[in-house]
């Protein structure tokens, strides 16, 4: 599989991949953050058979979504008990944050809070089981797994 990536000047970047189908998905992500899908169900078609325009929160969603990353097949009756009591939520790390500048294990966030940190989105890229070692920073996205009440309570140390 090949992405054709382009440059839009004073727009952004185009990425053009074709599906093992046969179809084509483009991509277009704006410098404002909005990103637009179009998918042609054939590549020649001058029309998409459908199109959607997106905020930069919702495109990292569904990228989340794609890549997998809180999502293990598991079997139904333990699926069953994991909906119930765990939820995966992404926490951004504010200016002021008790957080900033520390290391994941000196901040003691699985102590603290119970929380897991399974992942950090940073300048667009992502960092996927961080090193306990890692220094969270001003900016950061937090991927962080835990009951509500947990996931509550890191998301006030992120504020704070």
């Amino acid at each position: 599989m090949q992405v054709k990536t382009t440059e839009l000047p004073g727009v952004g970047k185009k990425y053009s991949m074709q599906t093992s189908d046969g179809a084509l998905v483009v991509i277009i992500l704006h410098h404002s953050g909005t990103r637009e899908i179009y998918y042609f169900q054939d590549p020649d078609d001058d029309e998409p058979l459908f199109s959607s325009q997106m905020s930069d929160e919702e495109a990292r969603q569904i990228g989340t979504i794609l890549l997998g990353v809180d999502y293990q097949p598991v079997a139904d009756e333990r699926m069953e008990m994991l909906l119930k009591n765990v939820r995966m939520d992404w926490l951004k790390i504010k200016e002021g944050s008790c957080l900033a500048g520390k290391t994941i294990a000196s901040a003691r966030i699985r102590t603290v809070t119970g929380c897991t940190v399974v992942g950090i989105e940073r300048e667009g890229e992502v960092i996927g089981s961080p090193d306990p070692d890692e220094v969270i920073r001003v900016g950061d996205l937090l991927m962080a797994i835990g009951s509500r009440d947990q996931t509550r309570s890191l998301e006030n140390m992120c504020k704070l």
